[in-house]
């Protein structure tokens, strides 16, 4: 038998990478229960895909990938039918700097970099399914990103803001919050300020609360769950109303600690909010404080700016009057702590707030305290405000209806009096922001969206068509009315009737004798007036530009009660496959929280319609508020279109210079041939978005793309029977770095889809877990830039793959940093060698056991089957060394034994293991071998260590059988020598045996 050396030498790995890759011993296909495959349970295991730099993979990479390969192949030997798939995430900024530097077009280097990334993972023999993986990068892959966007887009989760944003100076391009950190460009580590820019917007606040809710059914590790809830940050206080005196302008405050609204004596305002201008243009204070907020944005957009030690303000001239009608006159400060981004960017501040205070005694502003220790002497100082005072047990004052009550049991009292007394309404805040969705880049997705300005300039006739017992003055439609008029649209609101008791015919004939409906009318039906528009274009049987529903009635059937007016209404028949062609365009707006009507319902007319459902949270049950945005933004016109989805993919264009613009443009913006277009709606003139989208829009979907049919010429279907069957991923392993980044995007993507019908679950992961990176030698992280960084191929080459991967899975626990040590895979190399010796003392006779090594080798199944599973992996190892250990002593080593061994280890050294398990005479693969099972009976020892006792101390210890009786042990430990040295001839008061562990005998 050839040595171990021997066959690293004949590229035996190599051999077994080839054989995985011609006989497809990965590929997999979906099942469905039958007699042939006894309906295999699926196991979908995911590691983040890599982004191909020009580097390629460093000996830290590995170790995410070596972990799930070792649980995927245990997985598949366990039965299960494992989608274990790789891709690569290859847009990027890295790529397109080297493209600036060197000329060359990013996509010839990505596509080098994937072949040498392709090369290292081959190496490193992992089980990946090959032909399912995935380039972001690829048109025919982000044909389906554009398409996500566009449903994104349609439901109008997608939209164009100028906002401040963070502004990398260097990369010149608009960074989300998450890709800030410290002040600094995540990527190329260069200062960002705010700016203002239009960028695209992607409305994940909307999905605030389903994210949290959706941790609480997943099982994640508690550090991303903390992480991702911190993030989202929700909090539940109060908007408070302010009016500025002297002005006709009102602002809204958020009160995260109702209980001191009372306190209130001052309010700030974040240097970057529009009405600080609009509050000092043309007074005496406005060359000053614009100076003070041009110093400020200066200093944040810096490195070191502290929000407490570099507080600091200026009083603007204005004041926020008669506070909550107590005749309190509120000054208004600009505070360079006031943050724009929490909130709404103005702050009510009391003597109750830590930094409130510091910033009232830098600048001596008046403090009104309302909450008081119970030590009268403490008291006095807190009323004097000679101290800061905010403790849970603190008594309130004010207002007199709480006074005498503790501050932490007073809160939902508080907001029930304020809401119930006019004084503010309910606010739910989060930390997170909507998601930065556009890059001033070219290496990124193209948009696919064109600005027409022909379609924003055009004019609408609105028909608004209330529901049953309303009219035309409620709610939002007066508000609507008022913008749309103004906008220089005509809006028709009549009030329907017999409205109490309606007769749908009669109400369908009244708008058409009072108004002109023709392909420029868009309708807007609410409730019960959904089902006038449904007859209304029956009987008009002309097309119109759009129709918008809300929360409409489909049937006369409800959830909560009989409604037999309704029921009489009409004649519930509908012709929905005539209706469906009378409008360009669909969208139904359903309240997510409202029972009275069926989401099935709603479902199915989208279905009937071929239209557009989106589920949201109005501001008011029912769409019923004063004011619905939301209502607003699906009307409005914007000029945005989208492209026809048989349009996609969207290319990227060739482009002879890939920098971004002095002014913030993309490369694209340059190509005219390429931004001059056609409108699809009215066919004039159009200019395509030139902005591309960012780094994370192809990671958001990827674990979806592994699951779609993908045909010959690698196009992607959306296969619902396919996606159904893998979905949701049953393991995802990555980095903690991406918890509030990649992780909350991807969740946020899914759970919309799934609110539209084209995923199977909410959530896309029902496991997270995470791993420690390894370090260079000296502790530091490995970097081109410290010259530090270990090449995996150097390691291969000198140990073998084998030894490489074992050493990745035995260097420290899994989850904790850990030093490269090329000492430690010397190490692992020499357990393999003996590994492999061990074949030339074992006989193929299957009947023969070593019984000494029972019972360690059924307990290092069990231990190495549950450390795997617990990602212990460090002490798997440990215990298949402890057990090859025991094996070596043995003179010869009989077939059964030595094949459980194989099988244990093989998903940490696969390649050595196939070789061995085919000297064996074992003709298919031993990845697809069943896994060991251990019996319980043979993981007891035969044979126990017990120690005896004299008062407290070990005296002596035996070797005795486990089954060894309770006054057989005692007749032992008493007569032994040692014992009975320490009894000095007394006869002992208690004799006490704990079964398994000692004999305590007390004199």
């Amino acid at each position: 038998m050839k040595t171990y050396q021997e066959f690293l030498e004949e590229q035996g790995e190599k051999k077994w990478q080839k054989y995985w890759e011609d006989n497809k011993i990965f590929e997999v296909t979906e099942e469905s229960p039958s007699v042939k495959t006894q309906g295999r349970e699926k196991f979908y295991g995911l590691i983040e895909f890599p982004y191909p730099s020009g580097a390629g993979l460093h000996v830290g990479h590995p170790r995410p990938f070596t972990a799930m390969d070792v649980i995927c192949r245990k997985k598949r030997m366990q039965g299960k039918n494992v989608l274990f798939p790789i891709g690569f995430d290859a847009f990027g900024l890295p790529t397109e700097n080297f493209a600036i530097k060197t000329g060359r077009p990013p996509a010839e280097v990505t596509a080098e970099n994937i072949a040498n990334f392709t090369r290292q993972l081959k190496m490193l023999g992992y089980s990946f399914a090959w032909d399912r993986a995935v380039d972001t990068t690829d048109p025919k892959y982000y044909k389906w990103t554009q398409w996500i966007f566009l449903q994104l887009f349609k439901h109008g989760l997608a939209y164009k803001k100028a906002m401040p944003i963070n502004w990398c100076i260097s990369c010149k391009i608009g960074l989300a919050n998450e890709e800030v950190v410290d002040g600094k460009c995540e990527r190329c580590g260069g200062p960002v300020e705010k700016r203002n820019k239009e960028q695209w917007m992607l409305s994940i606040t909307k999905y605030a609360d389903k994210l949290l809710q959706g941790l609480e059914t997943v099982d994640y590790i508690p550090q991303a769950k903390i992480q991702q809830q911190n993030w989202i940050g929700r909090s539940e206080g109060i908007n408070f109303k302010h009016k500025i005196k002297d002005m006709n302008l009102e602002f809204e405050v958020y009160d995260s600690i109702p209980q001191t609204f009372m306190a209130q004596t001052f309010v700030i305002i974040a240097p970057e909010h529009p009405y600080v201008y609009e509050m000092v243009k043309g007074t005496e204070h406005e060359k000053e404080v614009m100076e003070f907020v041009e110093k400020i944005k200066k200093k944040k957009a810096g490195d070191k700016f502290d929000i407490d030690s570099d507080m600091e303000g200026i009083f603007i001239g204005r004041y926020s009057e008669n506070y909550l009608g107590i005749g309190r006159n509120l000054p208004i400060w600009v505070a360079s702590f006031a943050l724009m981004d929490y909130g709404t960017g103005i702050v009510g501040c009391s003597v109750h707030d830590e930094r409130d205070y510091k910033f009232a005694k830098m600048y001596d502003l008046p403090l009104h305290p309302v909450l008081f220790p119970e030590d009268k002497e403490l008291a006095e100082k807190v009323r004097s405000t000679e101290i800061f005072y905010r403790e849970q047990n603190g008594i309130l004052e004010e207002p007199i209806d709480f006074k005498g009550r503790k501050w932490d049991e007073v809160r939902q009292d508080i907001i029930e009096y304020i809401v119930k007394n006019n004084l503010g309404k309910r606010a739910v805040n989060y930390k997170l922001r909507d998601w930065v969705f556009s890059r001033q880049r070219y290496w990124g997705e193209p948009i696919p969206l064109v600005y027409c300005e022909n379609c924003k300039n055009k004019k609408h006739h609105y028909v608004f068509v209330h529901g049953f017992m309303s009219y035309s003055g409620e709610g939002w439609k007066p508000w609507m009315k008022q913008i749309l008029e103004k906008q220089g649209n005509t809006v028709f609101c009549p009030d329907l009737p017999n409205t109490n008791e309606p007769n749908i015919d009669e109400q369908v004939e009244y708008i058409l004798k009072n108004t002109k409906i023709d392909e420029n009318t868009i309708l807007v039906g609410h409730s019960l007036g959904g089902v006038v528009v449904y007859k209304l274009l029956e009987k008009l049987n002309k097309k119109v530009a759009k129709v918008l529903l809300l929360d409409p009635v489909v049937t006369a059937k409800f959830p909560d009660k009989i409604r037999p007016v309704v029921e009489k209404s009409c004649d519930w028949n509908f012709d929905f496959e005539k209706i469906k062609k009378l409008s360009n365009e669909f969208i139904i707006l359903g309240d997510i929280d409202f029972k009275t009507i069926f989401e099935k319902d709603l479902r199915d007319l989208e279905k009937k319609l071929d239209g557009t459902l989106v589920l949201a949270r109005p501001e008011d049950v029912h769409f019923t508020a004063s004011e619905e945005p939301m209502v607003l933004q699906l009307l409005e016109n914007t000029g945005w279109i989208p492209l026809p989805e048989s349009s996609l993919p969207l290319e990227l264009p060739k482009v002879a210079k890939y920098e971004p613009t002095d002014n913030g443009e993309s490369p694209l913006a340059h190509i005219d041939e390429w931004v001059n277009t056609i409108c699809p709606v009215c066919g004039g003139e159009a200019r395509r978005e030139t902005d591309t989208m960012p780094n994370w829009a192809g990671s958001s979907w990827y674990f979806l793309a592994y699951t779609m049919m993908k045909e010959k010429n690698g196009e992607y279907i959306w296969d619902r029977e396919k996606m159904d069957y893998w979905n949701p991923v049953d393991w995802y392993n990555g980095g903690m770095e991406h918890t509030v980044l990649h992780l909350l995007y991807s969740r946020f993507w899914n759970e919309f889809l799934f609110d539209i019908g084209l995923v199977p679950t909410s959530e896309p992961y029902k496991k997270r877990t995470s791993h420690g990176m390894i370090l260079a030698s000296d502790g530091e992280k490995m970097s081109k830039s410290r010259g530090n960084v270990i090449n995996p191929d150097e390691m291969v080459e000198k140990f073998g793959t084998d030894a490489f991967r074992t050493y990745i899975m035995f260097m420290g626990p899994f989850d904790q940093a850990v030093a490269w040590d090329t000492n430690g895979v010397v190490g692992v190399r020499r357990f393999l060698e003996k590994v492999w010796n061990l074949g030339i003392r074992t006989t193929k006779d299957t009947k023969l056991r070593n019984t000494k090594i029972d019972t360690l080798l059924h307990q290092t199944i069990k231990k190495v089957s549950e450390d795997i599973e617990a990602m212990h992996f460090n002490t798997a190892v440990a215990q298949l060394m402890i057990l090859v250990n025991e094996m070596s002593k043995e003179e010869q080593l009989f077939l059964t034994p030595y094949s459980l061994l194989l099988k244990l280890l093989s998903p940490f050294a696969p390649h050595l293991c196939e070789e061995l398990w085919a000297d064996l005479g074992n003709k298919d693969s031993i990845a697809l071998s069943e896994w060991s099972e251990y019996d319980p009976k043979l993981i007891i020892d035969d044979v126990i260590t017990v120690v005896a006792q004299v008062n407290g101390k070990v005296r002596d210890e035996f070797q005795v059988p486990v089954d060894i009786s309770e006054e057989e042990i005692k007749k032992l430990a008493l007569a032994s020598d040692k014992v009975q040295k320490w009894l000095e001839g007394k006869e002992p008061k208690k004799v006490i045996y704990v079964k398994g562990r000692l004999v305590s005998i007390v004199i």
